[in-house]
């Protein structure tokens, strides 16, 4: 039986998650310290949106999105749009024909590899086959379609006897690529018809044994390759806790390591040369606090909100200085970027605002309705 939740007073998550529905949101734009450095998101929206239909393939069918500027398509180009217009508040079954979403879902099953029969998509921007099925459920999720083949990636794990070994087996060391093996499989397989209680029992009981309780990490007594590592990683296993409502042991714990880790520079990614401001570590560290708050919703609050704030003035900056540069990235860079937003507005609505409510990739369960897309 799923484990009842020591924080019975917070359901926000929970109902949200399963009700597969957006909660409201209030757009009002109020007095406060950071009325004066704020970013109209639609502004964002309009400019992105004007870039996206730049690289859409005129001679392709609807959905077909190119990596760039007079460049060739690819399947994470047309999945990530998928992601990035739904992100942005844009119900695509309303906007959209039904010609249109079934040219864009069969062009995206267009890249099934036919010789393997697993399920797999090739032309993956260098990713893993899980990866790869953890993004085209959530564009074929968002669009109504359904997978080209039923997915026999899920064999390796897909028994409680199975998943332990598969688990033990991770490079937990260099757990934030490795993670993208948990996130687009052991997710998405517990989103199946096929899962079991008993399995996802198992796979929680592994997860809360291995967890570091000093730090919130996984995973107990192995040391990391780099300081990235546990955060990278534990951003793609912490929705498995907040889509399936299990109880995460130490929200506290990861508070505290996310808010340490905040570079003198605002970011959390540390790489020298690196001038993209909005990579993917930063949006891991935002929805760690993010989710962490919504369990622990007075826990360093203050310290939460000036983090985040922190970042948010450079973010402010940087698309009004970098936003070239930020278009000419393959639209899988613009997807952390515009989560990054919806992340922000989550936390500083007042700075971030629009008239509707954005999300994010890993919050948004519409992006993981493996039960919905799953041929069986």
């Amino acid at each position: 039986m799923t484990k009842v939740n020591r924080r019975k007073f917070i359901k926000t998550t929970a109902s949200a998650s399963a009700a597969f529905t957006l909660l409201p949101y209030s757009c009002k734009i109020i007095e406060s310290p950071f009325s004066n450095k704020n970013l109209n998101l639609k502004e964002v929206r309009n400019t992105i949106g004007r870039h996206l239909n730049h690289i859409l393939d005129k001679d392709g069918p609807y959905g077909s999105y190119r990596i760039g500027l007079k460049q060739r398509p690819d399947l994470y180009s047309s999945c990530d749009v998928a992601q990035i217009r739904t992100i942005w508040g844009e119900d695509l079954h309303q906007s959209l024909s039904e010609k249109q979403r079934t040219e864009w879902a069969d062009h995206i099953n267009s890249y099934i590899q036919k010789h393997q029969w697993d399920g797999s998509y090739f032309d993956r921007l260098g990713h893993s086959p899980l990866h790869g099925n953890g993004m085209t459920i959530g564009a074929l999720g968002v669009l109504g379609g359904k997978q080209a083949l039923p997915v026999k990636l899920y064999d390796k794990f897909n028994s409680p006897e199975k998943v332990i070994s598969w688990l033990e087996n991770i490079n937990w060391a260099r757990q934030w690529s490795a993670s993208h093996l948990f996130w687009g499989g052991i997710h998405c397989y517990s989103m199946s018809k096929h899962c079991t209680e008993d399995w996802l029992n198992t796979v929680f009981d592994w997860l809360d044994r291995n967890l570091d309780e000093k730090t919130g990490w996984w995973r107990k007594g192995i040391a990391h390759d780099d300081i990235h590592q546990a955060l990278g990683g534990s951003a793609h296993i912490l929705p498995i806790y907040q889509h399936k409502n299990r109880e995460f042991p130490f929200p506290e714990r990861v508070i505290d390591s996310v808010l340490a880790m905040q570079l003198p520079n605002k970011r959390w990614l540390q790489r020298e040369g690196n001038p993209d401001l909005m990579h993917y570590l930063e949006l891991d560290a935002l929805y760690a606090l993010k989710y962490m708050q919504e369990l622990v919703p007075y826990y360093r609050k203050s310290d939460i909100e000036h983090s985040v704030y922190k970042y948010g003035l450079e973010v402010i900056k940087y698309w009004k200085n970098e936003q070239e540069a930020l278009l000419a990235m393959h639209p899988h860079r613009l997807l952390s970027a515009v989560a990054i937003f919806g992340l922000l507005q989550y936390h500083l609505p007042e700075m971030f605002y629009d008239d509707r409510q954005w999300t994010d990739i890993f919050s948004d369960i519409r992006f993981y309705r493996t039960d919905l897309v799953e041929r069986l």
